[in-house]
């Protein structure tokens, strides 16, 4: 690797207080949505000497813009895309908070910061690379996409770059939005994933004389450790590929079911999250629910029902020979030291829509494994200067 520069490190400082600050929560999750990031990361661009990009911006639902920035250098005919994306989740608990979530926090090698890691370090070492990039030793195109819209759904970000058609069959293209410390990790494969909302419809009563009521909370509660059980039973096979190497049902999200403690709950509502070995077809776990919730509603007396929220079919893997995979190997080889290898995830990116579409894509970065969505997510300098070398061999050899 190169010598580290001060003046790289005090550009990744500033690019980082400049975005962090500004919260680019969708819609969906109560935020405003990516307009003002776009603005700023404009900006950058301008400053950069870059002001030829394509905007493909579109609006949601709600009434809201959801920018998609484009910026394509050279004119060969192959071409190196990488993806990242502008969203984050929102902060959820602030009293787990150390750190301002929309501050960048520096300390030491570590920049705090809701989205420093997901999905701001690899926005901090496109823009890097942006800064040194010598265009006439390119052997090949660099397309940057900063896309909206990955953290609830991707209809507004990804799926709507795709139906423009800017995609190419032999283009090579990297989604910087998993990996590990190490580096030498690269997701060619994805798990089915899927959202559900049950409702629990029970009778709300007084606290004080259950046996006029049928408590819609206690329900829920004897309903979903069946389903957990169950799942878990029914769908238990295992695939060495993937991390963790078997299919995940979780329960998270919980509505509030009743204002005041000494009522009981006619209505409950939660949601699953499930990620799903591609051995398993998603239709195969919805059958078993229906069939569950069928015995379930006649034992318990309440009624139940699901909507799916998302849902995302596991498409084809990357087959390790792709031309990206075999290129991104070479250059771990060479800048890190270690032989890469590849692996399935359970989290869905942007690679689920593209495989879906015959595109190959390996998704890779250096980064911290357990930071994204947590309290106190941060990202590491180190990390952004190495994957900047990766990204130079590629596009110089």
């Amino acid at each position: 690797m190169e010598l580290v520069k001060a003046s790289d490190r005090e550009f990744i400082v500033a690019v980082a207080q400049r975005l962090l600050a500004i919260t680019s929560i969708s819609p969906q999750s109560g935020g405003e949505g990516e307009l003002k990031k776009s603005l700023e990361l404009k900006k950058i661009l301008n400053e950069l000497g870059y002001d030829s990009y394509n905007e493909y911006n579109t609006t949601d639902n709600t009434g809201t813009i959801r920018p998609n920035i484009v910026l394509k250098l050279g004119s060969s005919s192959k071409t190196l895309w990488v993806i990242c994306h502008m969203d984050t989740v929102p902060v959820g608990d602030i009293s787990l908070w150390k750190h301002e979530p929309f501050k960048a926090t520096i300390e030491g090698d570590k920049i705090y910061g809701r989205g420093s890691e997901d999905n701001g370090q690899s926005i901090f070492t496109m823009l890097l690379l942006l800064k040194h990039i010598k265009r006439e030793q390119m052997k090949m195109n660099l397309n940057v996409a900063f896309v909206s819209d990955e953290e609830t759904g991707n209809d507004y970000g990804i799926k709507y770059l795709i139906s423009k058609g800017i995609f190419a069959k032999d283009d090579l293209i990297i989604v910087p939005d998993a990996g590990t410390e190490g580096g030498f990790i690269i997701e060619t494969a994805e798990k089915s994933t899927m959202q559900l909302k049950f409702e629990i419809n029970g009778i709300q009563g007084h606290a004080s004389m259950p046996e006029n009521s049928l408590n819609a909370f206690r329900v829920a509660c004897k309903f979903i450790d069946l389903m957990d059980f169950n799942l878990h039973d029914q769908f238990g096979k295992t695939n060495k590929l993937f991390v963790p190497p078997y299919s995940t049902f979780e329960p998270t999200k919980h509505e509030q079911n009743i204002e005041n403690i000494n009522t009981i709950p006619g209505r409950d509502v939660f949601y699953w999250d499930f990620r799903i070995l591609p051995q398993y077809p998603a239709d195969e776990i919805l059958k078993s629910i229906d069939g569950l919730i069928e015995k379930f509603s006649k034992t318990s007396g309440a009624k139940i029902k699901y909507t799916v929220i998302d849902r995302v079919d596991a498409p084809d893997p990357t087959p390790d020979g792709a031309e990206i995979v075999v290129l991104l190997k070479k250059a771990i080889k060479s800048v890190i030291g270690k032989d890469a290898f590849t692996v399935g995830i359970g989290g869905e990116t942007f690679a689920s829509f593209l495989r879906g579409k015959g595109f190959s894509v390996a998704v890779w970065s250096t980064t911290v494994i357990e930071s994204a969505h947590m309290p106190d997510e941060y990202c590491l300098i180190p990390h952004i200067l190495q994957d900047i070398e990766v990204y130079k061999y590629i596009l110089y050899n």
